[in-house]
């Protein structure tokens, strides 16, 4: 039968032609909104690559669950690459092209690496809110330039951990919370039969052969003492004379001719010593601390606040990671939206630390866990917790660990030893 519209009547052949364009208009429509696959959400669907070094990606599913219910559009998908190489893998990667769009990134690398990032859009995060939600000791590490490199997962700081039966038995109380209190419990603590030692008090002075985190140690004591380590303009090393009091606090534990010695670097790794039971004190983050239940379930340890130089005025140091955006992400608005809610939705954030035994970042989460028994030490050091821009924390390391060698084998005087560090920190800053 005919189309007939009003007074005009089309023919079978008209009617049939008007019939396929309207449903090809149709369907046009309905792409364009998305309502059949290949439209708007199909155009519109965002990849988001992420690179973490957590042994275990299952920590992600919930800040990914939620993200997505937020951003619908959104596809994340998180890859774990070992932290032993994940360095050397994530430079690789970003210089041949096929690098991630999210990394996690460590509060020593701004330096060294900020040129590979894509600070935040002030659209998306300003720098008073970031002040708001975390420590200033993250401002400290990922701000720059009135621009935000980084936004940290948690804050992890250096404390003290004893066991409790050696103290107990050696008369000490109470763990110390000054370095005058802790070099008054080495004295009690350590022994020596035929003037070997016998019961070591506490794994410090040694370079990081032996001693976990040795180079933060000793950059805890120079700044707790009140060196800079660096010059304010930041163009030299400059430990200065109160630099060389917190290397000398820290050298004087493992220098045998000193009436304080107590750890060597013949001695072990202090994880497993202390593990071992053949130390009293060592120092750790919370990932030694599962180092070293890990190694030892049974043990009975407890964890202490690190001593400080002034109680009135804590000064703590912090190791920790964040997120950041690849200033070669193709989805660099997206990224940074995911590191925002991974880092800020509280959910998120909590099921993160809960997972992973971090101490929290943020500052409401850091109210709720200052009293929890595993993390509430390290969650309250972070409010007090310091850094400083470090060109090259391997280099650092290295130069670090051949001044404290130089020192306590007696190869070199302290002011040499000293000299030769900051000579080369001060070379590496220049370059």
């Amino acid at each position: 039968m005919p189309l007939k519209i009003g007074t005009k009547e089309f023919t079978k052949q008209q009617t049939v032609f008007l019939s396929v364009g309207a449903a090809l208009v149709l369907v046009l429509i309905l792409v364009v909104f998305g309502v059949l696959p290949g439209g708007k959400g199909g155009r519109d669907e965002t990849s988001i690559t992420v690179w973490v070094i957590d042994e275990d990606t299952d920590v992600w599913k919930t800040t990914v669950s939620r993200f997505r219910d937020s951003r619908q559009d959104a596809h994340v998908s998180i890859e774990e690459i070992p932290a032993a190489i994940f360095e050397d893998e994530l430079i690789n990667a970003l210089a041949a092209g096929r690098g991630p769009d999210v990394f996690m990134f460590n509060n020593k690398w701004l330096v060294e690496h900020g040129d590979k990032v894509a600070p935040t859009p002030s659209s998306k995060m300003t720098i008073s809110t970031f002040s708001g939600l975390f420590p200033q000791v993250a401002e400290q590490d990922f701000i720059s330039s009135e621009r935000i490199y980084a936004i940290p997962l948690a804050i992890d700081t250096l404390a003290l951990i004893y066991n409790r039966d050696i103290l107990d038995a050696k008369g000490v109380v109470f763990p110390p919370k000054t370095w005058a209190e802790f070099a008054t419990a080495v004295t009690k603590i350590r022994t020596f039969e035929n003037a070997t030692l016998t019961t070591k008090a506490a794994s410090i002075g040694g370079t990081s052969a032996s001693t976990r985190n040795a180079s933060d140690i000793l950059s805890l004591l120079m700044l707790q003492n009140g060196s800079p380590i660096v010059n304010e303009s930041y163009t030299r090393a400059d430990f200065g004379s109160k630099g060389e009091t917190g290397v000398m606090e820290y050298v004087k534990y493992a220098t045998p001719q000193n009436p304080l010695y107590t750890w060597s670097d013949s001695f072990g790794r202090s994880n497993n010593v202390f593990a071992e039971e053949e130390v009293a004190m060592t120092f750790a983050y919370p990932e030694d601390v599962k180092e070293i239940l890990d190694t030892n379930p049974f043990l009975d340890f407890e964890i202490s606040a690190i001593p400080q130089v002034n109680v009135a005025t804590p000064v703590n140091y912090a190791n920790y990671w964040g997120l950041t955006v690849a200033s070669g992400s193709q989805n660099v608005n997206a990224a940074w939206d995911f590191v925002i809610f991974a880092t800020t939705d509280r959910t998120s954030a909590e099921s993160y630390i809960k997972k992973t035994g971090h101490a929290p970042a943020l500052r409401f989460l850091i109210d709720d866990y200052l009293n929890d028994p595993a993390i509430g030490v390290f969650a309250k050091q972070a409010l007090s917790a310091k850094g400083w821009p470090q060109p090259d924390d391997d280099v650092v390391s290295e130069a670090f660990d051949d001044m404290i060698k130089g020192i306590t084998s007696g190869e070199m005087t302290v002011d040499k030893a000293m000299d030769e560090a900051e000579s080369t920190l001060t070379e590496l800053i220049r370059r």
